[in-house]
């Protein structure tokens, strides 16, 4: 799953999102910034007991905006099914897909 988003209307960010399905590795920033990431070494890539992963942020300075990015998985076997992925800016779902 690889996705990327703009947000603000007179100060624009952009938020970029990659998953690699088969070693779970992820990559979430925002204006190129690192927000998050996971490893392909890291273990819990591979036994992992949440169902959903969230990330809030705030991006701007002159138009802040609260971000909130959801990651849910399937309870069983999961590195073969779709995830949820959603984002949230200032409180309002902008972006929702499900896949891979």
């Amino acid at each position: 799953m690889k996705f990327a988003l703009e947000v603000g209307d007179q100060e624009r960010h952009h938020i970029e999102y990659a998953r690699n399905w088969f070693t779970g590795k992820e990559r979430l920033s925002a204006d190129g910034q690192l927000i998050a990431s996971r490893s392909i070494l890291s273990p819990s890539n591979y036994v992992s007991f949440p169902l959903a992963r969230r990330y809030e942020f705030s991006v701007g300075t002159s138009e802040p905006h609260a971000v909130v990015f959801e990651k849910e998985r399937p309870l069983l076997v999961a590195g073969v099914r779709p995830h949820t992925y959603r984002v949230f800016v200032d409180g309002k779902l902008v972006f929702q897909r499900r896949g891979y």
